[in-house]
């Protein structure tokens, strides 16, 4: 099922070093100190053998595990990529954690290692600690270590990397994803997208996200080139395109609702992209404001890190954007009611993608046998998405079928953020939940139950700031005396919704 053009990742940067050494592989634009930087595919070949080097030089080996904690970066990649190539596994994970996040994600993965660009020494004495992410930096850093790697034969089954999603439980899961779960999505991506040697992705999604590692994988594999910017900005988004002369894009929703809203420019259709990929819904009325403003093809896409990447995209032209688009030809696929029966057209189930473990989607959750079993049952996932097909194969996505708020292009976990809540010491009980947001598609509130008078609002958001990743935080807070329960005591958060909101 693998594309058998490469057997392993590494093989991208070895083919185009060689046929095309001088082209422009990747654009660095760090838009908060305002410097850019640029590497062919020949220089970023020498990096990646040199940082791979430097990672033998620091005891890791074949299977061992580095944990990634920088933010967007050519450093990030050189490092990602040397993983790639020395058969290291990569736990790319966001920069911005709390100790308590970063604490769990790297015992839970058994990393080996941190590199990143704050100090992590209490959270282990392995941590490689750089003083910047710029090519210069990484220069002096890397100055004795050869450009020369010696080649290690690696499999399409071997693990290439571990990212932490959130699920229903308390805490995130690490998804594994191994060489052919790349090399799989990547094929059918670059079909699906019409991807060529001529296309450059211009990537605003952090690279320690699935989307944002599987998107620049597609477009090096076909030689193409990438520009990836420190952070997503209205303001600099259609200057970098213009500048960079990039085809090809990839935003989430509540991004394409930012550029909606900012001041219109005379210049904003004087560019050369072709096509813009998005996941999440938007509405008519903004694809409608979209195409009148800025006359840009987008195509609503959907994926998760369970497939490692897209499952579906709607088609270039014709599209339906608000649907999820038609599911990829490398997966079969069946929606089951809650009968656990097939579904007609219209009617309403959960999404289930039939594959194999390893190949076509990942190959489990680290350390988690009972979760990986119950998602992954007779070669078919369980998404855990409910969505309905119309007559036509087209998909639509309805809800989520767990506690899990799908918030500007990351999954929040309700059951973790409560866990976190329920350890302050002024609150009783506590429920989370997510109300849609017309910019970040939801809004997280938290529901509580005080255990006595002296609860102050201000306390328990600084609570949260030391404990949760911003993101996660909820924006409103909201006492209450009780909550609504099922027969068996089970909160009902509909009708807290119904109720105060």
């Amino acid at each position: 099922m693998y594309s058998n053009r490469f057997s392993n990742i590494d093989q991208i940067i070895k083919l185009y070093s060689k046929q095309n050494p001088n082209k422009i592989c990747l654009i660095y634009e760090n838009i908060d100190l305002g410097y850019s930087e640029q590497l062919t595919y020949k220089e970023f070949d020498k990096y990646i053998s040199k940082a791979s080097n430097f990672l033998i030089a620091k005891k890791l080996k074949l299977k061992s595990k580095l944990l990634i904690s920088l933010p967007n970066s050519l450093v990030h990649l050189i490092f990602l990529f040397a993983c790639f190539r020395s058969g290291i596994i990569a736990v790319t994970v966001n920069p911005n954690l709390t100790d308590r996040e970063l604490k769990y994600q790297f015992n839970k993965s058994k990393s080996d290692l941190i590199i990143s660009i704050d100090d992590k020494t209490h959270i282990t004495k392995n941590n490689i600690l750089l003083n910047d992410i710029s090519l210069n930096y990484l220069d002096d850093l890397l100055d004795r270590f050869d450009s020369t790697y010696f080649e290690i034969k690696l499999k399409g089954e071997n693990e290439a990397s571990i990212l932490f999603t959130s699920g229903t439980t308390n805490l995130p899961k690490g998804v594994i994803s191994t060489q052919y779960s790349y090399l799989n999505k990547i094929a059918n991506v670059t079909t699906h997208l019409q991807m060529n040697s001529e296309d450059r992705h211009y990537l605003t999604l952090p690279i320690f996200h699935t989307n944002g590692q599987y998107s620049l994988l597609a477009i090096m594999s076909v030689g193409g080139s990438a520009l990836i910017t420190s952070k997503f900005s209205t303001s600099n988004y259609f200057k970098l395109a213009r500048k960079h002369k990039v085809t090809l894009s990839t935003l989430f929703a509540s991004t394409i609702r930012m550029l909606l809203m900012y001041k219109k420019s005379k210049l904003d259709k004087v560019h050369s992209i072709r096509l813009i990929m998005y996941a999440q819904s938007v509405s008519q009325l903004e694809l409608d404001e979209w195409n009148n403003k800025f006359n840009i093809n987008i195509i609503q896409i959907y994926g998760m890190s369970e497939t490692t990447g897209m499952i579906s995209a709607n088609p270039l032209i014709n599209n339906r954007n608000l649907s999820m688009g038609k599911v990829l030809p490398m997966y079969d696929y069946k929606i089951l009611n809650n009968q656990r029966q097939l579904t007609k057209p219209f009617e309403i189930g959960e999404l289930l993608i039939k594959g194999e473990k390893g190949i076509s989607f990942m190959k489990g959750y680290i350390d988690d046998y009972e979760a990986t079993n119950d998602v992954i049952k007779n070669n078919y996932l369980h998404t855990g998405d409910m969505v309905y097909k119309d007559d036509d194969d087209y998909i639509y996505f309805v809800d989520r079928k767990n506690d899990v708020i799908k918030r500007s292009g990351e999954n929040i976990s309700t059951v973790e953020i409560e866990n976190v809540l329920i350890n302050y010491k002024h609150v009783k009980n506590v429920s989370v939940v997510g109300i849609p947001d017309k910019i970040m598609d939801y809004t997280i509130v938290a529901f509580i139950i005080p255990n006595d008078t002296n609860i102050d609002i201000n306390d328990i958001k600084e609570f949260c700031r030391i404990n949760l990743i911003p993101y996660k935080i909820p924006e409103k807070f909201l006492v209450v005396d009780t909550f609504p329960t099922t027969s068996v005591g089970k909160i009902q958060k509909y009708k807290l919704i119904e109720e105060y909101l």
